[in-house]
């Protein structure tokens, strides 16, 4: 955080309108709630687009891989390696190896074990003021001091230049379609810069290619590569390493099909368990029926109802608290209410004109009751809503009297 405790309170209002200035710029600014900021769009309106920019521009990151990739490379041609340290953070690095030294030294020939064994025991800590820090010069302990053995393993930089523009072109054609005409074999290196580089809509694609095409020039001014040869030198390079890589396509097939098959694993599971539910429905519903005895259900069951109600009648009522159907249209609407058995309603929607409902909903009056119990008032018939308890009082008034429930 910037501050150590939470600000007062003109601080916090403030910041809190710094925001939503930087949101209306960033957004489409609405004052409806907020009037007393619509004196500033003077000042949102003319810098809107500067603020866009900005955003746009922190988006245009460059690759990481990439980056590091030629950080690498870098890194390996320099000499004279130094590292800045304090001595306890040399101290505590010694700690942290010696503690966990039967892990990191599977082999006690290996190059760290020897290291520690000279070593000895890591060095406590030391008090502040007598900390200090310390430019260590960064060598191996095995290197060898054979001079041309050395200068052979230097890096120069024209080789620096090569492994980029081989790293650079193998990214390029990564990325182009397999069955693009730059893409046959073999590569003709010019091409494929070319291509990158007036590619559209995707500004990164053209970085390379732009870079690609730097890096051919710079290579034959240096007398690394040949035009006359078509760049053999690099292009085998190159299509050796995607040779080695494999296509990035086959790999997205092969992830796909993966995805496809737990997709498919999925949805067999969500089946198996809509089965499981409906069983369980039905099982609930026997159980309902034969709570109510031997004798009850040796009695015929009396079917009550319909009842119909129209859309205007249940909306008056308060029943329907919300309702999705267009106004045009509600004076054809009715809907029928149904007690096929003790405890158990059916509420169908309907449309003049037409033989079937729309739809049905089957409710059970302990359901109801629990609904109005946990204070969840909406009961969902997808084209309304209902309110619970208008429900349960219209049920209360058509049903009770003929039937107990």
């Amino acid at each position: 955080m910037l501050i150590d405790g939470t600000p007062a309170e003109r601080p916090r209002r403030t910041l809190t309108l710094i925001a939503k200035m930087l949101q209306n710029l960033a957004n489409k600014p609405s004052y409806a709630k907020e009037p007393y900021m619509a004196k500033l769009q003077p000042f949102i309106q003319q810098n809107k687009e500067r603020v866009n920019k900005f955003m746009l521009d922190l988006c245009e990151v460059q690759d990481f891989y990439e980056s590091l990739e030629m950080d690498n490379y870098v890194a390996l041609s320099k000499k004279d390696l130094e590292l800045s340290i304090t001595l306890n953070e040399v101290y505590a690095t010694h700690a942290l190896l010696e503690k966990h030294s039967n892990e990191l030294n599977k082999d006690d020939n290996s190059h760290l074990a020897v290291i520690l064994a000279d070593l000895g025991t890591a060095p406590p800590q030391l008090p502040r003021k007598e900390n200090r820090a310390i430019n260590l010069p960064l060598f191996s302990k095995w290197e060898t001091a054979i001079d041309d053995l050395t200068a052979a393993l230097d890096i120069t930089q024209e080789e620096v230049f090569f492994m980029e523009a081989k790293s650079t072109f193998v990214q390029i054609m990564r990325s182009i379609p397999s069955n693009s005409a730059v893409a046959r074999r073999p590569l003709r290196l010019e091409r494929v810069a070319d291509a990158a580089a007036t590619s559209r809509n995707d500004a990164v694609m053209v970085r390379k290619g732009i870079r690609a095409m730097e890096l051919l020039s710079q290579l034959q001014e240096l007398g690394v590569i040949d035009k006359s040869d078509q760049f053999s030198t690099l292009r085998d390079e190159v299509e050796q390493e995607l040779q080695h890589l494999g296509s990035l396509k086959d790999g997205v097939i092969v992830e796909t099909q993966k995805l496809d098959e737990v997709f498919k694993t999925i949805r067999d599971h969500n089946s198996y368990l809509v089965g499981q539910l409906e069983t369980y429905k039905s099982y609930l519903h026997n159980v309902r029926s034969q709570s109510e005895g031997t004798r009850r259900k040796q009695q015929k069951h009396q079917v009550l109802g319909p009842y119909k109600f129209t859309h205007q009648q249940l909306e008056k009522e308060g029943v329907i608290q919300k309702s999705n159907v267009p106004d045009n249209r509600r004076a054809n609407i009715y809907f029928n209410f149904t007690s096929p058995l003790p405890g158990t309603f059916v509420i169908s929607l309907h449309y003049k004109g037409r033989n079937r409902g729309l739809l049905e909903l089957d409710l059970k009056l302990d359901d109801l009751l629990e609904m109005q119990k946990d204070n969840q008032e909406d009961l969902d018939l997808e084209y309304v809503q209902f309110n619970v308890p208008k429900v349960l009082a219209l049920l209360n008034k058509r049903f009770a009297r003929k039937k107990g429930w």
